[in-house]
């Protein structure tokens, strides 16, 4: 996963193929569906009232379980909706975009438009530019040096393999997507404030229905919210840290620290990682891990993005193909810990005994 300069461009055995080819080659999967479009959603949010009918309204503990699987799934699934709406791929129509978008984020308690300023902006114009993407930025060793030792043990619990879930929930949920202060926030729009206050009310319907139909019942209280709420929204939290870190994790994938490298490697399309992964996890996911079409060209909408990844995969023979694995994953939290610029390889925290890779 060496990043190649465009200059040295993508290639076919026959003639060399730029990015900028690649993308208009793909503009045929950039086409939208409204009708079905709408027809995911509404089956993620039937899939959603279903888990919590179960953990709700039933009373044998295998039964809410159940619930609470599909409740994750259903944040999971709407979650990438939204992110298609984010980037206007999800139907034709601006305003509908955002109106759908703003709904499949609410089980996901994420607010609309601070996550498409943070998204579209700042990650997809700029992902593994260091100081202008801040999705899982590392830090080198001088940096990691100079931090105070509570923030080097919580750098060290991010970079761990549960780290997605408290790196997800603290630096970017909490920190810039929820009520953000002046330091997170990126300016003052009206919508910023008002879509956060969209996602509290629904999670103060949600918990509060859950309260409701517990007491109800005579059931624990306790118990619904941590089945039907808090459970399925840590998950969720470990699932959308876990996703965004291998896509842009790797130990072979470079993170650059001057906009010129970066430029010159053509970053913004081989700091992502491909993975193959299995059928089930395009199918759970709403094909979000056929990253790379994703990247190259964010019109493509989810729905499309199988076909798109396919026919990038016959035009870009030699890219690299990633099996997702457990061992994988270990392998990448075990390397990547800090990033050497200056050598442009991961090396591992000063006193892990781990060894450079380059």
């Amino acid at each position: 996963m060496t990043p190649t300069p465009q200059s040295a461009a993508v290639s076919t055995e026959s003639a060399p193929i730029t990015l900028t080819k690649l993308r208009e080659i793909l503009t045929e999967y950039c086409n939208r569906s409204t009708t079905l479009a709408i027809t995911l959603l509404l089956i993620d949010l039937a899939l959603w009232v279903g888990g919590n009918a179960l953990v709700g309204l039933t009373h044998q503990l295998g039964w809410q379980i159940l619930g609470a699987v599909l409740i994750t799934v259903a944040i999971v699934r709407m979650f990438v909706v939204g992110h298609d709406a984010c980037h206007m791929s999800l139907t034709d129509h601006e305003r509908l975009n955002k109106w759908l978008g703003r709904i499949a984020f609410l089980p996901s308690l994420t607010p609309y438009a601070l996550w498409r300023v943070g998204h579209n902006v700042v990650h997809h114009g700029f992902n593994n530019l260091k100081g202008r993407d801040f999705v899982w930025q590392p830090m080198d060793p001088e940096e990691f040096a100079s931090q105070s030792k509570p923030r080097q043990w919580l750098e060290r619990v991010y970079r761990s393999p549960l780290g997605p879930l408290p790196y997800y929930f603290i630096e970017i949920w909490w920190n810039k997507m929820y009520f953000p202060n002046q330091k997170y926030r990126p300016g003052d729009r009206p919508e910023y404030f008002w879509d956060s206050v969209l996602v509290s009310a629904f999670a103060l319907v949600w918990i509060s229905w859950l309260v409701y139909v517990a007491d109800a019942n005579m059931a624990s209280i306790v118990g619904h919210v941590v089945l039907g709420f808090l459970v399925p929204f840590l998950v969720w939290n470990w699932t959308i840290g876990f996703v965004v870190y291998i896509h842009h994790t790797h130990p072979e994938t470079v993170w650059y620290n001057d906009k010129s490298s970066w430029m010159k490697a053509q970053g913004i399309i081989h700091g992502t990682v491909r993975y193959d992964v299995q059928p089930i996890w395009n199918v759970l996911l709403h094909n979000i891990m056929e990253h790379g079409a994703h990247h190259l060209d964010a019109r493509i909408p989810s729905y499309r993005l199988k076909a798109a990844q396919a026919k990038l995969a016959k035009l870009v023979p030699n890219m690299p193909v990633i099996e997702l694995s457990f061992k994988t994953y270990w392998r990448t939290v075990r390397q990547c810990k800090l990033f050497d610029f200056k050598n442009q390889r991961w090396v591992g925290f000063p006193d892990s005994n781990a060894k450079s890779h380059a």
